[in-house]
């Protein structure tokens, strides 16, 4: 027998449903058998992950990594690096980029351009903005759609005015473009003028615009509050009435009222809807939303309802968005909130706080495997060549060891924006390897692979 590239053995591996003692062999990037432990496999590398829980690649696909036009805050370079090192072997980039991907022609000039720089393997959305250039972006390799049906109340980025779409008209148009190609239409939902006349009338006029001022808005459901509900309504109408595959963004960031919309349309009438849970309104404190201000764009302030849309099927899969900005641009925001980028850091952090939450019987190791590869996975039509660890499929590896501890700090991240939103916050559980396609990307926080070593993958209707 050839040896194999690469075995893991003595380590438990980690499905959606189950875990077992197994051997697992990788070659030529594949993953090419699951072995009965102590089957003696020859192996040109060994990892030992004795101790260790061996889980399928997992996927972040929230990921703003900046590039084209914003580098300065970040770039796919320092994005999947640092995605790599916090245990993730997938990415999908959003598209508030500049020039933004909604043609042709900057599409292509995206995959160009962070073709080179890629540490883990990567999909791109394409921009919902013209209905009549859906379909191109779809057969030039779009995972999906993602559409900004919002704009921020006073016109700040991360939101570019241009690509908000806030003409109901368009808006249907574009799921009606989506539909016809079968991909995936994401959307960030919110009813813009509700939210900027009553943002404005009860905080921005009176000057109540401090981070903490901007924090107790959130919480009333006025910043990525109810207009975010009302869009969310619309849009779940509009979706069946053109038979779009509705990909929810930001849920956890909505109000309940957003999880009982979703239950009705999955569970009642059977919509073809998914719904991804941002962690952060899981694990973000208000003690540590009011530390770190304006580097937190949301806070826990209904964890619960989260974690029973997880529970009930509400959510789909798990994110732990990356939206970063540099320390400077945000630093005006502990007196004006409301005028600087909104955002939040997460590449490197959302898995160790998944795992920390598994440490504290909120999550099991199999709803990791599932919420976190195989369902993101399957929505965006890669699975069986990812999401899950069987033979024949891409051979991505997360291997964790949950009884590590870590505290966050800046200094350890590798991210371009030179701060964390979670600095401070110490979490047990942490991913030790990374492996994409059998290649060692990340070893005990050691970054081992090169930029460029992450492949694009194409969404279901590419060309070819």
């Amino acid at each position: 027998m050839d040896a194999f590239d690469l075995v893991i053995e003595n380590g438990t591996v980690v499905t959606a449903t189950t875990r077992f003692a197994a051997t697992v062999a990788i070659a030529d990037g594949r993953i090419a058998a699951i072995a009965a432990p102590g089957v003696a496999l020859p192996a040109r590398r060994r990892i030992d992950a004795k101790g260790l829980h061996v889980l399928p690649g997992l996927w972040h696909v929230h990921c703003h990594f900046r590039e084209p036009g914003h580098t300065y805050k970040e770039d796919f370079e320092s994005g999947t690096r640092a995605a790599a090192a916090g245990g993730l072997t997938f990415c999908i980039d959003m598209t508030n980029n500049t020039p933004h991907p909604t043609t042709l022609e900057t599409f292509e000039q995206k995959k160009e351009l962070v073709a080179p720089k890629a540490y883990v393997d990567y999909a791109l959305y394409g921009g919902g903005l013209y209905p009549r250039t859906v379909e191109e972006l779809a057969k030039a390799g779009a995972i999906g759609i993602k559409i900004f049906n919002t704009r921020h109340v006073k016109e700040v980025y991360p939101y570019i005015t241009e690509l908000g779409v806030l003409d109901h008209g368009i808006l249907y148009e574009l799921y009606e473009a989506i539909a016809g190609t079968g991909l995936v239409g994401s959307v960030h939902h919110d009813d813009t003028e509700w939210v900027k006349r009553l943002t404005f009338r009860d905080y921005i006029d009176p000057g109540r615009t401090t981070a903490r001022d901007y924090h107790e808005s959130y919480a009333k459901g006025y910043m990525y509050g109810h207009g975010m509900v009302a869009g969310l309504a619309s849009s779940l109408y509009y979706a069946r009435l053109t038979g779009l595959r509705l990909h929810v963004l930001h849920l956890g960031v909505m109000p309940v009222g957003a999880y009982e919309l979703l239950a009705h349309a999955k569970f009642e009438l059977k919509q073809d809807v998914t719904a991804e849970l941002e962690t952060a309104s899981l694990f973000m404190t208000r003690e540590q939303a009011d530390k770190v201000g304006p580097a937190a764009y949301l806070w826990a302030s209904a964890p619960e309802a989260g974690w029973d849309s997880v529970k009930s099927g509400v959510a789909d899969f798990l994110v732990g968005e990356h939206a970063p900005h540099t320390a400077e641009e945000i630093e005006g925001g502990w007196q004006d909130n409301f005028s600087v980028p909104l955002g939040i850091t997460g590449a490197q952090e959302f898995i160790p706080l998944v795992l920390d939450a598994v440490n504290r019987g909120r999550l099991t190791l199999e709803d990791v495997a599932r919420l976190c590869a195989l369902h993101p996975a399957q929505r965006f039509g890669v699975y069986p060549r990812k999401g899950a660890l069987e033979v024949g499929a891409d051979a991505d590896v997360t291997i964790v060891d949950m009884n590590a501890e870590t505290t966050f700090r800046k200094e350890d991240m590798h991210t371009k924006s030179g701060h964390t939103s979670w600095e401070g916050m110490q979490v047990k559980g942490m991913p030790v390897y990374t492996i994409v396609r059998g290649g060692v990307v990340m070893d005990h926080g050691a970054i081992l692979g090169n930029p460029g070593d992450g492949h694009f993958t194409p969404g279901i209707a590419a060309a070819g």
